[in-house]
């Protein structure tokens, strides 16, 4: 029980900050994809497109290779969770809303709880749990994909940390699983992240003196980037085919999304509109009360601590986090600038603000120390800080509109459903379109020159179907967007397919008389490739988790 006590006491603390998100209905947010993410990925299921690249029903109807490109962990686990649970889609997503939290919090207090004990994970728990920018991506920005991100990297750390103390299997496979999850689920976070762990990693391997432990590193990362390949090497070679421009220009262009000082330590306002251009945005970028207080001591406990031999590695390890903490809430200001335009890659990351997620990590992780420090009544001290954790955060856990009537059904058909279609057509838009659909795909392939007629047009997520009766030889645009990947096939042979001038639509010519045709769309093989890589580590990992197992019955053979 003793064992169980702190996990089931960080869950109890942090239920006040999912508990909106139970009952019936659905909550705004800026992101209002989530039931529509996960409706595209069904379909995937349901038509053996495994894994899911292409998403019929977005942009306009004419169809997207969204999960090509976009973070899809949080969405397999989603149809993962309906296949076992009889449970709405509105339902699953605040589902995985509350999975995110949960495991960000039990994350943080095993990799806290390592270094500062239980006290301080708990406290470092709560800190991460009720940080600002927690409530910021569940109730306003809806951004699950970074949500799980957030509620990974905690085991990213403890399985670096804990391989280079002591080398096994079971640990290789944990640090692999783990970089599996970060790498698809969010593809920016990833980026954030990835330069401030090799640094946790290059800390542990040159303080232990272990340099045989970066093979077993390297080894976790092979089999981790192995295990996701299936969507990061499309994501990464197949950049080319896609207008990517979108993504760090006008209102994505860095230089209008940072944030002032006050924004970050002063003002405790909150909101739900836009992040805008100056101070003024219509939303909260704070790093939170009473988090940053937290953080001024952590300087003076470095310098004590650092004077006590047998303190001198925790001072090292606080000393680290507050340098990334530092660096991180950097990035967030305007004064960065100079490293944003040094280093172009990271305009990706679009919004400078999206460091806060790091800045939440670091100062969480590191508060937890405040709990390790010996001072009077330390108890009941660290119980009334986390009663102002909770007390100056808990109000921003809540959404700014609620509709309890909400159904699938309603959110999956009419305007509702066309709205969602209508989101984010840029993202993603092939390079052939030379714009994007302003208007609902028709129902039917188009006669754009000749005479005739197609109709009985049906799609999925890998193939699409219809009749054409043609009077003489004609050209037709099926409302399909053009992307490697789809063939056409009319009357059993292959014919060439194009793209449509204006919006990238697939255009085919056919000759007069009555045609069966349909689409296919298979691998390139880039994907081809990425879907052996992903089966062939996932093989590894079962036969070395296997032999890991039996190891001792395989010597005495």
């Amino acid at each position: 029980m003793k064992k169980v006590f702190p996990y089931l006491l960080v869950i109890a603390l942090l239920l006040p900050s999912v508990a909106p998100l139970f009952g019936k209905g659905y909550f705004s947010m800026h992101d209002d994809l989530q039931v529509m993410r996960i409706f595209q990925m069904e379909k995937c299921f349901d038509d053996g497109q495994i894994p899911c690249r292409w998403s019929p029903d977005m942009a306009f109807g004419y169809g997207q290779a969204m999960f090509n490109f976009y973070s899809v962990f949080p969405y397999y686990l989603g149809v993962l969770i309906r296949l076992v649970f009889p449970i709405s889609i509105m339902a699953t997503v605040k589902l995985l809303f509350i999975i995110s939290v949960i495991a960000a919090a039990c994350g943080m207090y095993l990799l806290a709880s390592q270094f500062w004990g239980k006290m301080g994970g708990i406290l470092s728990s709560v800190l991460y749990t009720y940080a600002p920018y927690h409530a910021l991506n569940i109730f306003v920005r809806g951004a699950m994909a970074e949500g799980f991100a957030l509620a990974v990297l905690p085991y990213v750390w403890l399985a670096i940390y804990l391989l280079v103390k002591r080398a096994s299997f079971k640990r290789i496979l944990m640090l692999s699983l783990a970089i599996a999850i970060l790498f698809t689920s969010h593809n920016i976070t990833s980026l954030i992240f990835a330069p401030f762990t090799i640094l946790w990693a290059v800390f542990w391997i040159i303080y232990s003196r272990n340099i045989k432990s970066i093979v077993n590193i390297g080894i976790a990362g092979i089999l981790g980037i192995g295990v996701s390949a299936f969507f990061v090497i499309p994501n990464l070679f197949e950049q080319s085919l896609i207008q990517k421009e979108f993504f760090n220009t006008d209102y994505f262009f860095y230089g209008a999304h940072f944030v002032s000082l006050k924004q970050l330590f002063w003002e405790r306002s909150w909101g739900y509109g836009p992040s805008i251009f100056g101070p003024n945005d219509e939303i909260s970028f704070a790093v939170g009360w009473p988090h940053w207080w937290f953080g001024l001591p952590l300087g003076v406990i470095v310098i004590s601590w650092f004077r006590i031999k047998r303190r001198r590695l925790l001072s090292l390890i606080l000393f680290v986090l507050i340098s990334f903490l530092t660096i991180s809430t950097f990035m967030t200001h305007g004064r960065s600038t100079f490293i944003w335009k040094l280093i172009p890659l990271i305009s990706f990351v679009q919004f400078p603000w999206r460091f806060l997620g790091l800045t939440a990590f670091s100062l969480s992780f590191a508060a937890g120390a405040l709990a390790k420090a010996k001072f009077r009544f330390k108890k009941l001290i660290v119980f009334i800080m986390l009663v102002l954790i909770i007390v100056l955060n808990i109000g921003y856990f809540k959404s700014e509109y609620s509709w309890w009537w909400a159904t699938d059904e309603e959110k999956l058909s009419g305007v509702a459903f066309e709205l969602q279609q209508k989101a984010a057509v840029l993202d993603y838009l092939p390079k052939t379109a030379k714009n994007a659909p302003k208007e609902i795909a028709p129902e039917n392939p188009q006669v754009i020159s000749g005479e005739g007629r197609a109709y009985n047009f049906s799609k999925n997520t890998n193939s699409f179907f219809f009749d054409a009766e043609l009077y003489g030889d004609a050209e037709l645009q099926i409302p399909v967007m053009y992307f490697p990947g789809w063939v056409v096939i009319s009357d059993g042979e292959l014919v060439a397919s194009r793209p449509s001038e204006e919006i990238g639509a697939i255009t085919v010519n056919l000759t007069t008389g009555k045609h069966i045709v349909q689409g296919r769309f298979i691998n390139t093989p880039i994907r081809s490739l990425s879907n052996v890589v992903t089966v062939v580590s996932l093989m590894l990992i079962f036969v070395g988790y296997v032999f890991d197992n039996n190891k001792r019955k395989f010597l005495w053979v």
